[in-house]
């Protein structure tokens, strides 16, 4: 079940995201992360690694 969720949670979000766009446009704060992708890049990376971290915990 583990391995379906992390499989099938990311494609439908992807797949969602696709459509919404192809729908109804680039949206303004799409745009606005465009504009500062560093900031994104900083927060992905950030988020990655505090994730991994709760994890690790929660295993022990």
């Amino acid at each position: 079940m583990k391995l379906f969720i992390a499989i099938s949670l990311p494609i439908v979000l992807l797949f969602g995201l696709t459509l919404l766009f192809m729908l109804d446009g680039i949206p303004r704060w799409v745009k606005q992360l465009n504009r500062n992708s560093s900031i994104v890049w900083n927060f992905g990376i950030v988020a990655m690694g505090t994730m991994t971290v709760i994890i690790y915990l929660s295993n022990k």
